[in-house]
């Protein structure tokens, strides 16, 4: 055990309350991957390529009558209701995969966690991921910011729509004063945001995701339900499912 206000030898920032450590690896095994500026960067390559990004509401898939009659041809979607015409359809519906359950024969699940962003000045040498205090996670990023989640909600269907997913301040407010209790330079760093999300599961086995042709269909494909491994697993699964449709 450490002295109290003394810092383990592997963490640097955390001086409050941890009394020993478990190093996972280092830079030369460990990578952590911004969500959002991977998206970016994914879709500025498939727009160099000649892809559109069309924004609105699905609201069904439109289907062709099948030769055979029992395999469903879908000829595209009704989106804000114009008929868009399509060969391939791909459903990657995140949390809100609930409403394809008759389809997919299996339940589709959120799991909802809030986040705080924060500033103390400076970029954090370690990512930590505590055992104790409900097992907080906190990733540093090179913009200065620091990422800290944790406290999830149990596993429902969604029925909040995406893009107005409440923030619940007083979970926010937990994460914060977490961070208080484990390092005094984060006990006055600025909070900059505060968010929340869903993160989508199978109802058959929370983290197995469910990919590939939709039963019973010709061109339609699913993708959903990877957990908190969406982004780790998210080139390979796309990978994956364009080796079905090409």
């Amino acid at each position: 055990a450490k002295a109290s206000g003394a810092k383990l030898k592997n963490l640097e920032w955390t001086d409050l309350g941890v009394r020993g450590d478990e190093l996972m690896g280092d830079e030369s095994t460990i990578a952590q991957v911004h969500p959002k500026e991977l998206t970016d960067a994914l879709w500025a390559s498939a727009a160099d390529r000649g892809s559109e990004f069309r924004l609105g509401r699905v609201e069904r898939l439109v289907y062709d009558e099948s030769k055979d009659g029992s395999t469903k041809v879908v000829s595209g979607a009704f989106i804000d209701g114009s008929h868009v015409p399509a060969e391939k359809v791909v459903l990657c519906m995140g949390p809100w995969g609930s409403v394809l359950e008759p389809l997919l024969g299996c339940r589709m699940l959120g799991i909802k966690y809030h986040s705080v962003l924060m500033r103390s000045g400076r970029v954090l040498n370690e990512a930590v991921f505590f055992a104790g205090l409900d097992d907080p996670e906190v990733y540093p990023r090179n913009d200065g910011n620091t990422y800290v989640t944790g406290f999830p909600d149990p596993p429902c269907e969604v029925e909040e729509e995406p893009g107005n997913v409440e923030v619940r301040d007083e979970v926010c407010e937990r994460l914060v004063t977490v961070m208080g209790q484990v390092s005094s330079e984060m006990k006055t760093a600025e909070v900059t945001l505060k968010q929340a999300c869903y993160l989508p599961f199978t109802g058959r086995k929370l983290g197995t995701p469910c990919m590939g042709l939709l039963p019973d269909h010709a061109n339609a494909y699913v993708a959903t339900g990877h957990g908190c491994w969406g982004i780790l697993n998210s080139l390979a699964s796309g990978f994956a499912v364009s080796g079905l449709i090409v």
